[in-house]
This record gives structure tokens, C-alpha cells and sequence, in this order.
């Protein structure tokens, strides 16, 4: 509702009338008019979108969180002003009915990673990944799980863990083959992840490795890899 203002024998209009806008600055009354309110589409295309952008937003919001990976995106040649805007506008295309696929990244085109199996139990994990000897311990495979279709409801609900393993020269078991490194992973998982992937039927886990690369000034990370896993 608008209102009449009386100071020093003027008077002026302030606050909303109909779909107008009244304000004073500097003794002169303006207005506006206000903007329309529009609905939300529930169109099952309109609804995945939203869908689709909200995983992919807060996935990116994950990955930039790393400063390594952060810094890689920052120095691409992608369109983008920052490392975020990027992760998402390169993600969106790959994301299918609100959900993350295997097909979606956050390492820009790097060094091949090869992992022939990915072994997701109750408590633990299993893998192996072969750099081929491009890149070298010191070294971090990141992996992020994304958790979707949540067992006791039909609505659109999912949740990230990012679980790093960071490998230095000594600290793994290392198989060579025709001079190439191949890492073997058996790695527990904590009682919050645990319960986490208890709670879902679902999850893409996708996996990157970054370290020091074989070759100065060459690159220091991978590809992307990713499995989509039933947990039920």
C-alpha cells in the first residue's frame, strides 16, 4: 500500500500502488514499475533442468573447494570467468534426468587413467589404476561419490562425499610391467560414509588423479573416470 508523505509543505508518494513502485531521493519522487512474478514450469523437461543444474552447481562447488584442481580449471582455456562457471557450463550437457552421469568430469583432458574394475562393499573399496608412469608419487586420486535415489522417498534428493587417497613414494604397493606403475587400492571407509551410502540405492563415483608430472611442465593429472554402482 502506498502513502502520502508530508515534510517541509510537500508532499510525495512512497511505497507500492497497483503494480507501481513510489519513492523520494533527493527530494524528487520516482517510480517503478514492478517486476511480474512468474511460476515455476512443473513440465517434466522444466523440472529436470532445475534438477540437472542443482547437481551439477553443487558438484562444482565440491570440486573447486580443491585447490589443485581449482588451479587447472583456472588455467584452462575453457570459456568461463573462473574455475566454477567453467566446471558447470562444461558439466550441464552430461548431466541426464536430474542426475550426474559417468560421462560427466572435473579434470580437463589429461593423462589417460585406466581402472579396469571398481569394487564398492559395505565398508571398504577396491581398485587398481595404472598412470603409466606419467605422472609420479607424490600423487592424490580424488574421487567424488554422488548419492542419488534415497531409499525412503520418490523425491529429487542426492548428496556428495569426496574422499581423497594420497599416495607417496612409499606407502603403496607398486607392481611394475613393462616399466609402468600400476597402484593397488584397498581403502576402508568411515561410519559416515557408511551410513551415507546406506541410505541410497545409487551412486556415480567418479575418480582423477593428480600428482607430479613424469616431464616438466607437462601435465599433472588425468582424465576422469567414472562408474555408476547399484547399492541395492
Amino acid at each position: 500500500m502506498g502513502r502520502l508523505i508530508k515534510k517541509r509543505g510537500k508532499t510525495t508518494l512512497s511505497g507500492p500502488a497497483g503494480n507501481v513502485d513510489f519513492y523520494s531521493f533527493g527530494g524528487t519522487t520516482y517510480f517503478k514499475s514492478r517486476a511480474k512474478r512468474h511460476k515455476k514450469s512443473r513440465s517434466k523437461l522444466a523440472v529436470t533442468g532445475r534438477n540437472n543444474f542443482a547437481s551439477v552447481v553443487k558438484f562444482s562447488g565440491g570440486v573447486i573447494k580443491i585447490p589443485a584442481i581449482k588451479e587447472i580449471w583456472n588455467s584452462s582455456s575453457f570459456p568461463g570467468r573462473n574455475a566454477f562457471q567453467k566446471i558447470i557450463k562444461n558439466n550441464m550437457p552430461l548431466a541426464r534426468d536430474g542426475n550426474l552421469t559417468i560421462k560427466n568430469f572435473y579434470t580437463p583432458k589429461g593423462h589417460k587413467l585406466f581402472i579396469p574394475d571398481f569394487y564398492l562393499e559395505e565398508d571398504a573399496l577396491r581398485f587398481e589404476f595404472d598412470v603409466y608412469g606419467l605422472i609420479r608419487p607424490p600423487l592424490t586420486v580424488h574421487m567424488f561419490f554422488y548419492l542419488y535415489n534415497r531409499k525412503d522417498t520418490n523425491s529429487f534428493v542426492f548428496t556428495f562425499l569426496y574422499k581423497p587417497i594420497h599416495i607417496a613414494n612409499n606407502d603403496v604397493d607398486m607392481q611394475t610391467k613393462k616399466g609402468e606403475l600400476k597402484y593397488i587400492i584397498n581403502k576402508g571407509l568411515d561410519k559416515a560414509e557408511i551410513t551415507d551410502l546406506s541410505l541410497f540405492k545409487d551412486v556415480v563415483v567418479l575418480l582423477a588423479v593428480t600428482g607430479t608430472p613424469a616431464i616438466t611442465k607437462r601435465k599433472g593429472w588425468t582424465n576422469t573416470v567414472g562408474f555408476d554402482i547399484p547399492l541395492v
